[in-house]
């Protein structure tokens, strides 16, 4: 039995190491395009830095990664966030906020005006959609806490997490526990006094390893349950009877996963891709850029800030990587992230390297009241095509994918452009296809 996992980074990675794990007796043959494997996962270590360039961890209430870690022997290297690390802040009026963190807090903080705060408690009287209509996570919002908490609370969020526009997002795709959650109980105030009185596992605490995010994608790469091939352009998937074949060549594989971007499925022929190329290629990917300075006083505690639209900043906001995780920087010196671009800021796709670096430097500055001697540049890093933005009727782009995983028997699709951006959302979809994939090859050769 042989399988053929075409994306290199966490899904592929993932998918190709349960398969294995499930079906021992498989070949798993993986192919990424370029040299090294992990995709958005990339880890530099740089003059005693330890730089996250892609996500800096996962949130440990779900079991996804943890169990691939586990599995793959990367638990060992397993690290928490410090507990300052839950301190994280909004810029309102050109300064730092403290996010509250209680019903309390969030009464007495400055975030929102009373108006506002009034706004959020008149939201267990709002009656749920009854319609399908697909909202935006503005109007969501807008409609249930007030265009006050759109402003300073869900669209700091929605940058944070997607580099997204809070108005063209989908709640239903980009969120859709939120979404359930006022189907199931008709307020989110509403659900959260029911799921405190039923005791619901937390959220978790963010997660990492101590060798960065990228320890665990070498650790899957090197655990020998797949071979991987680097440097390697899949341009064509052929389906002859009951096998596929990869760029015309011999080998005949039992089944095929995409792993892969939205946009790179434009370069690679497939059954049935007349289909479904349209919604794939609208599917944005707005450009990122990550600048990390060494800092040479005392940053902020906590874990850092977000910026909302309407504070007219040219950031998205700043991490403070060396507060979340320990031995991120070496002793005396503080590591500040900056991130700029994303769905509101497309000009940084045409941006030089030092205009990019000018403006991060000139930003945080200016906010953390920093002078130009106790900042230095440490690692830029920048790409045109960060990540998928889930718009309104993202979910019948999925449903296209899905109808020709139904109808071309043996070839299977996942990937955070379909099932959710975070690691945890990668690796939880792993396991869903990897048994999909192991149950057809099962029946196959019954």
């Amino acid at each position: 039995m042989k399988v053929a996992v075409i994306g290199g980074g966490i899904s592929g990675l993932s998918s190709a190491f349960l398969i294995k794990k499930i079906l021992p007796q498989s070949e798993i043959h993986l192919f990424e395009k370029s040299k090294f494997p992990g995709g958005t996962i990339k880890t530099v270590e740089k003059d005693g830095f330890l730089i996250e360039c892609g996500p800096n961890g996962f949130l440990s209430g779900k079991f996804s990664t943890l169990e691939i870690a586990r599995l793959c022997g990367a638990n060992a290297k397993l690290v928490e966030a410090n507990k300052d690390a839950e301190i994280r802040y909004i810029l309102k009026n050109g300064k730092l906020v403290k996010l509250p963190d209680s019903p309390p807090a969030f009464f007495l903080s400055p975030i929102l005006s009373l108006r506002g705060k009034i706004e959020i408690l008149k939201e267990p009287f709002v009656k749920p959609l009854k319609d399908d209509y697909e909202e935006t996570v503005a109007e969501f919002g807008k409609r249930r806490l007030g265009q006050e908490a759109v402003d300073y609370m869900l669209d700091p969020m929605v940058s944070g997490v997607f580099a997204g526009n809070v108005n063209k997002l989908s709640l239903k795709q980009c969120f859709p526990r939120i979404y359930q959650l006022e189907r199931e109980y008709g307020s989110l105030v509403k659900a959260m006094l029911k799921l405190k009185s039923k005791k619901a596992s937390p959220s978790g605490r963010l997660t990492s390893f101590e060798n960065g995010m990228a320890f665990l994608t070498d650790k899957l790469v090197g655990s020998g349950s797949f071979k991987f091939f680097g440097s390697v352009k899949v341009k064509s998937v052929e389906k002859k009877g009951d096998k596929f074949l990869l760029n015309g060549e011999s080998t005949e594989y039992d089944a095929v996963l995409f792993a892969i971007p939205s946009y790179a499925y434009k370069d690679i022929d497939f059954p049935e891709k007349a289909k479904v190329i349209d919604g794939l290629l609208s599917i944005k990917y707005p450009p990122m850029a990550i600048v990390s300075f060494a800092v040479k006083k005392n940053m902020p505690e906590g874990f850092g800030f977000l910026i909302p639209s309407k504070e007219k900043r040219k950031i998205l906001g700043a991490l403070f990587p060396s507060n979340i995780f320990f031995k991120r920087a070496p002793d005396g010196l503080g590591l500040l992230t900056v991130m700029l671009g994303g769905d509101n800021r497309y000009e940084i796709r045409d941006m030089e390297k030092g205009e990019i670096i000018d403006l991060a430097v000139k930003e945080v500055a200016d906010i953390l009241s920093l002078s130009g001697d106790k900042i230095d540049l440490v690692y830029f890093f920048k790409t045109d095509r960060a990540i998928p933005q889930y718009y309104r009727g993202h979910g019948k782009i999925v449903e296209g994918m899905e109808r020709i995983g139904k109808s071309v028997k043996g070839l299977f699709f996942t990937g955070n452009a379909f099932y959710g951006i975070g690691v945890n959302d990668c690796t939880a979809r792993a396991f869903a296809v990897a048994r999909k994939i192991t149950e057809f090859l099962k029946g196959k050769y019954a």
